[in-house]
């Protein structure tokens, strides 16, 4: 995820993403309420996205895309919720990931289903309510602070992976879901279109359900940020601008500007136990203790990145 920002902001002409293509693509929206542009991997995760998020890696409208000193590195990591919403704004996925002060970048996938407190609402619904509900349900659920939130509306997905050519996956086996529309041999293939979308929505028929539904986001994501060129830069531009919202006050490109240089990520899925019921609602009801202590290990760098082909 972390790359796309790196390519995007700090590119070198053979290897990485020119950042005068996007910038002069997003630089026509400058008089925009907000400075909402392409957040890709940094809320392609968004949705939303993985070290993606979400998931859409940072690059906003600034007359100077060249700036004269090398950006410093930060003070302090960075913690940012990365929301995937469908159109009624329920939260089908949700990836919150820490950009540390090496460059580094750790990434953690909520299932959607969990339960909010010892309530039978679940955390997918609290964005319909604003950023506020959600962000304060994340930090109790996880006991880390979140700095900022980037989200975008999944459907955009088919086109993003579209206008990067494909984004390659890999599957253990083969899936076909009526209800996602997904229909999907085994091994490594590229998608784009209502398939990747499929790819991301279906749940059904997955043994792991939601839980192998995050593990697609991670995987997505991340194939998403090997696709990122200075040669398709400014479709993708076009493709996001004007889906993703974040919060007012912060600044994309100082964010963006941060990471340089070899990227390391992590991606995990908070542990959340066996499914239970709250009346007749299915759920999760994660242990606060061990998923605290889960995230703490995860942002600390001591869990070990995940990969390979998924369910």
């Amino acid at each position: 995820m972390n790359d796309l920002i790196r390519q995007a902001i700090a590119a070198e002409a053979e290897e990485r993403v020119d950042s005068r293509i996007v910038l002069a693509e997003l630089h026509k929206r400058k008089k925009a309420r907000k400075p909402l542009g392409m957040i890709i991997g940094v809320a392609t995760l968004t949705v939303a996205a993985a070290a993606a998020t979400v998931v859409v890696q940072t690059a906003v409208h600034k007359t100077d895309a060249s700036p004269a000193t090398a950006p410093q590195p930060p003070a302090s990591a960075t913690n940012v919720l990365l929301i995937g919403t469908d159109d009624v704004n329920n939260t089908d996925a949700l990836v919150f990931a820490r950009f540390d002060t090496d460059g580094s970048v750790s990434v953690i996938s909520l299932p959607r289903d969990i339960y909010v407190g010892s309530t039978r609402d679940k955390i997918n619904s609290l964005y319909r309510g604003g950023p506020r509900a959600l962000t304060d349900e994340v930090q109790h659920l996880t006991g880390t602070r979140v700095d900022h939130f980037a989200a975008i509306k999944m459907s955009e997905f088919g086109r993003i992976a579209t206008a990067v050519g494909g984004v390659e996956v890999c599957l253990n086996a083969p899936a076909k879901d009526e209800y996602s529309g997904a229909n999907l041999p085994a091994g490594k293939q590229t998608l784009s279109g209502a398939q990747a979308l499929a790819f991301l929505r279906q749940r059904h028929g997955l043994l792991g359900g939601d839980i192998d539904r995050s593990k697609r986001h991670q995987a997505f994501l991340t194939g998403l940020a090997a696709k990122i060129t200075k040669d398709n830069a400014a479709a993708l531009a076009r493709a996001v601008n004007g889906t993703v919202e974040v919060d007012e006050g912060w600044d994309l490109l100082e964010f963006a500007a941060r990471f340089q240089g070899p990227v390391k990520i992590r991606t995990a899925t908070l542990p959340v136990g066996d499914v239970v019921e709250r009346g007749g609602v299915s759920g999760f009801a994660p242990d606060l203790a061990q998923a605290k202590q889960f995230v703490e290990d995860q942002f600390g760098g001591k869990a070990a990145a995940q990969g390979g082909c998924v369910s």
